[in-house]
C-alpha cells in the first residue's frame, strides 16, 4: 500500500510558523497537511506546483494558497525564493476565513514589492523571542486583506447562504470518507436539508449532494494518480461497499474507469 502521506511542518501546539522557502530544486512527493492553512509567497524560481488535480506554472512574483486537506507537490526548474506561512484557524478573524475561502489557489502578485517588505517584517518578528500570537494574527489579517484586493475576489459582504456553504464545505472536508448523508451535515449545521441545498445552489449552482460527490471524486483522483493503491483498496478507503460500486461512481462522474484515469494521469507526469 502507498497512501498519500499527511505531513505536519508545524508543532501540534503551535498556531503559526513562517520560514524562508527552501532553495532546492529536488521534486517533492505528493502529500497533504491535515489541520492548518498554508500561504506561499515566491519572488524567485520557476517550475510547476500541483495542488489536488491542478497543475500551476510557477511564475514569480506569485502566491499560492493551500487549504487543510489539499494534496500538493513541487517540481522546480530554478531555485525558489520567498516565504512559507503555516497557520491554524484559531489566529483568524471570521472575515479572514470568509476571504480565504474565496481565494484562488494561485494569485499573480505583479509589482508587489511592499508585500514582500511586509513578509520580511513578519519573518523578523517571528525570529524575535517574545513576539506573541496577537502580532501574527494582525499580520495575517493584513496579508489576507491584501490578497483579497490583488486577486480581485468579490468584496461583497458574505451572505447567510455563502456562510452556510463555507461551513458545509469545511465539514465535508473533515468527514466525507465516513459521512455521505445530507442528514448528518444538516444536523451538524443546525439547519434543514432543504435550506442547505438552497444555500449550495445559491453559492455554487450545485446541489448539496453533488458537493459531497465532488469531494469524494477529488480524493479518488488523488489516490489514483499519486499512490499505487489498487482500485479495490481505494474503494475500501473511500468506504464504498465494493469495487464495482466505486468503478460505477467514478465512470458516472468522469466517463472514465479508474484504470483509464490512472493511465492518463501517469502519462502526463
Amino acid at each position: 500500500m502507498n497512501e498519500i502521506p499527511v505531513k505536519s511542518k508545524i508543532a501540534e501546539e503551535s498556531l503559526f510558523k513562517i520560514s524562508r522557502m527552501k532553495t532546492v530544486i529536488k521534486p517533492t512527493r505528493p502529500h497533504r497537511h491535515a489541520d492548518y492553512h498554508e500561504l506561499i509567497f515566491l519572488d524567485e524560481g520557476s517550475g510547476f506546483h500541483e495542488i489536488d488535480d491542478m497543475s500551476f506554472e510557477v511564475t514569480p512574483p506569485v502566491a499560492f494558497y493551500i487549504r487543510p486537506g489539499q494534496t500538493h507537490c513541487w517540481n522546480f526548474s530554478a531555485l525558489p525564493g520567498g516565504y512559507v506561512l503555516l497557520f491554524r484557524e484559531d489566529l483568524l478573524l471570521k472575515e479572514d476565513m470568509d476571504i480565504l475561502f474565496g481565494l484562488p489557489a494561485l494569485i499573480s502578485l505583479g509589482d508587489q514589492s511592499r508585500l514582500f517588505h511586509l513578509l520580511s517584517g513578519l519573518y523578523e518578528e517571528y525570529q524575535e523571542a517574545g513576539t506573541g500570537y496577537p502580532v501574527y494574527s494582525a499580520y495575517l489579517h493584513l496579508l489576507v486583506a491584501k490578497l483579497k484586493g490583488i486577486s480581485g475576489i468579490n468584496n461583497n459582504v458574505v451572505t447567510f447562504a455563502d456562510g452556510l456553504f463555507q461551513q458545509y464545505k469545511r465539514l465535508i472536508n473533515d468527514h466525507f470518507p465516513d459521512k455521505r448523508q445530507l442528514k448528518f451535515y444538516a444536523g451538524k449545521l443546525n439547519t434543514t436539508i432543504g435550506t442547505l441545498n438552497e444555500a449550495c445552489k445559491r453559492s455554487s449552482g450545485k446541489t448539496a449532494s453533488s458537493i459531497i460527490n465532488e469531494r469524494v471524486l477529488l480524493e479518488a483522483k488523488m489516490l489514483l494518480s499519486a499512490t499505487a493503491l489498487s482500485v479495490k483498496e481505494i474503494a475500501a478507503n473511500l468506504k464504498f461497499s465494493d469495487a464495482p460500486h466505486f468503478v460505477n461512481f467514478f465512470r458516472l462522474n468522469t466517463n472514465l474507469t479508474p484504470g483509464q484515469y490512472r493511465e492518463l494521469a501517469l502519462s502526463k507526469k
